[in-house]
């Protein structure tokens, strides 16, 4: 970079001029060194880079699914298009995986997202200048690539103080140019020139940036910087060290004040408050996010294995869920209006903060180092401990369910994270307690499954919303209807213009604490937690306070179902009378029916003991969604001790089964006779022992 020509300031720092093009080449190195040798090992051996040099050649969008373990290959080092570098920016057929295979007629639900993560790898490689003019034909860089995984892997924040990871997410998903400013941007880009190799792009002193690796030739980039004599220079503050003539790049750029550089404190100028994010690119970037956050910790191999499965086999469920996330963000989006919908800043970083937590930050870390880090890093040796397998939780097999899934205890596990309730969801401790289409639906059924199980349990129920030919002509929901009190008149149409009569309603409810018969008085925590999973996501926590502690749900056998949220219904001198909460979900006892209801300007009589919806819409709104219960299921949540405590009873009792199918009931001699000591078998016609 040459000499220096710089100045003692008041606060013994030094100032130097750089140009745009220096100080984005120096950022970037920055970005590399805070990646670990191993990181930096892991990301060569995949793309095959032996120098800085190649650090320009480009990755296309088949390459990105190559690096991410998005397609299932025998070799997953990368294929540079020599040729045409953005051959498929614009979805064009002939996308191929590292096979040669066809991408869209193998896996056509990965285009949009691996197209959806190559422009947001590219825009967060231009750090720390987002706001110059971006066409659609832009390419990644090794260089880009590297420095949007240090963004992903939490690297920056470490030398950019007010780093907000939401926040340059959403910049990277929402900078991308409309079809009305792409000429434009096509003719500013013709007139930059071909690059020359500057001071900056030398680096062969500079070790920790240079990526090591076989070497493979690969064509440089033709890049789109506007020539040095255009560029506006910069003056940037520099730590004081001992004085250096000339400077690597690596010197330099750990020499640069960065938190204390504009363009990087400020987002480059950009106002987040005027930009918006295509719905149908943030559905896809859910779908990924909940893929990466269903996996569990194990081995390296089982957790790529588990990526490739999800996306080749699972991608529909996991669509459906993000989905319902999506609408939480936004719930005036459809599935005919996501392509053309946008979503604002607010909206999104709401959304995110509220539904998410820390988990987009957590689950995009985990998707790099499981894709693309842990596979080379483990196969190199570079760290053994990367290489240890961490065995499942004993357990039962995972069988999916008609409501649960990978997808939905991936959704299930974002709220349970948002409890600090000590509480992990995955599909290695749950356990299934009872199914009613397995079980039959009845409580007393219910019950017999679910009261010995001491951990915590959710409680799944699901249905069609009720019509109002069955509201009008079904008796028994008549009679549940005499006794729930109305909120609506019956003139009022209580159906939001957001309910639809088609609508499948899912909603979950955590209850931490045994269940217990309490056709007396209620029992529940405060870490209890209502959720509607479909068809938009919510949340619905309780209140807190001590008058409220152990008074959120019953479990009434004698005839008036299961509440949360509720007051003990009436039930005595032939009358029966529910008392729902503001924010309740009400079972009727013969599990048929069920109610959930939120009123935000309840009396002061009614009861409050979860809190009102956080969603944009919804918050200020009364509604009430009524529905026939196609499907009711309890899981049990638990540790290892529990699931240990409730294989070994699982295992006794398939024994007992075993030993009752193997004893010929005809025979009445002695065999007969120990059996009914042991009460294994009834003593019929007895009257019971005497």
């Amino acid at each position: 970079m040459g000499q220096l020509s710089s100045s003692e300031t008041k606060d013994d720092s030094l100032k130097h001029a750089y140009s745009e093009s220096e100080l984005r080449v120096l950022f970037q190195a920055r970005a590399a060194s805070l990646l670990s040798k191993g990181e930096i090992a892991a990301v060569a051996s995949r793309v095959n880079m032996r120098n800085t040099d190649e650090a320009d050649a480009v990755l296309t969008l088949t390459d990105l699914a190559a690096l991410l373990n998005f397609t299932q290959a025998d070799d997953n080092s990368t294929r540079v298009t020599k040729d045409n570098p953005t051959e498929d920016l614009e979805g064009e057929d002939d996308v191929t995986n590292p096979e040669g295979h066809s991408l869209r007629s193998e896996e056509s639900h990965l285009d949009a997202l691996v197209a959806v993560l190559y422009r947001s790898f590219t825009i967060l490689g231009r750090l720390p200048f987002l706001s110059n003019p971006i066409s659609k034909r832009e390419q990644l860089t090794m260089r880009q690539f590297v420095l949007a995984l240090a963004v992903h892997l939490g690297g920056v924040a470490k030398v950019w103080p007010d780093f907000d990871y939401l926040k340059i997410l959403f910049i990277s998903l929402a900078l991308i140019p409309s079809k009305d400013s792409q000429q434009e941007t096509d003719e500013k880009a013709a007139e930059y020139s071909k690059d020359s190799k500057s001071p900056t792009a030398s680096a062969q002193d500079d070790k920790e940036f240079t990526l090591q690796g076989p070497q493979r030739p690969r064509r440089p980039q033709q890049k789109n910087t506007i020539g040095q004599e255009s560029e506006a220079n910069y003056s940037v503050e520099l730590n004081l060290v001992s004085q250096e003539t000339t400077e690597p790049i690596r010197f330099a750029s750990r020499r640069i004040k960065w938190e204390s550089f504009m363009p990087l404190c400020n987002y480059d100028g950009i106002d987040v408050t005027k930009l918006s994010v295509s719905s149908n690119d943030l559905l896809q970037l859910f779908i990924l996010l909940l893929m990466a956050h269903s996996i569990p910790s194990q081995s390296h191999t089982m957790m790529q294995r588990q990526i490739w499965l999800l996306i080749s086999q699972k991608w529909t469920s996991f669509e459906a869920v993000a989905y319902s996330l999506l609408r939480y963000i936004d719930l005036e989006i459809t599935p005919a209006n996501r392509t053309g919908v946008s979503v604002s800043y607010e909206a999104y970083k709401h959304g995110m903060e509220n539904a998410m937590s820390g988990v987009v930050e957590e689950s995009f870390r985990k998707l790099v180092k499981t894709s693309l880090l842990l596979s080379s890093v483990g196969s190199l040796g570079h760290n053994d401990q990367l290489k240890s397998i961490v065995k499942d939780v004993p357990s039962k097999a995972f069988n999916s369910t008609r409501l649960v899934n990978e997808a939905t205890i991936s959704l299930l596990s974002l709220f349970a994270e948002g409890l600090n309730a000590d509480v992990k969801i995955t599909p290695q401790n749950m356990v299934e307690l009872y199914n009613g289409a397995q079980s039959g639906f009845s409580i007393r059924s219910l019950e017999l499954k679910i009261f010995k199980w001491q951990a915590p349990t959710i409680l799944l129920v699901s249905g069609k919303r009720l019509r109002n030919k069955t509201i009008l002509k079904n008796r028994r929901y008549q009679q549940f209807d005499l006794e729930y009190p109305r909120h609506f008149r019956s003139s009022e149409d209580p159906k939001k213009s957001w309910q639809s009569d088609n609508d499948k309603i899912t909603y979950a409810v955590f209850v931490r604490q045994p269940w217990r018969n309490s056709n007396k008085t209620n029992f529940g925590d405060e870490e209890s937690t209502i959720m509607c999973l479909l068809p938009r996501f919510d949340i619905f926590k309780s209140k807190r306070g001590q008058v409220l502690a152990g008074r959120l749900i019953y479990f009434n056998n004698q005839g008036m179902g299961i509440g949360f949220g509720n007051e003990q219904p009436v039930n005595k001198n032939n009358t029966r009378r529910h008392l729902p909460g503001s924010v309740s979900l009400t079972i009727e006892a013969n599990l048929e029916f069920g109610i959930f209801r939120h009123i935000v300007n309840a009396g002061a009589n009614t009861p409050r003991f979860f809190e009102t919806s956080s969603q944009d819409t919804v918050r200020d709104q009364d509604y009430e969604d009524r529905f026939m219960i196609t499907d009711l299921e309890v899981w049990g949540v638990g540790s290892t001790k529990e699931l240990d405590e409730q294989r070994k009873q699982w295992e006794w009792e398939e024994k007992q089964a075993q030993a009752r199918q193997g004893v010929n009931l005809r025979n009445l001699g002695e065999e007969r006779a120990f059996l009914e000591m042991a009460g294994l078998v009834g003593n019929q016609g007895s009257g019971g022992s005497v």
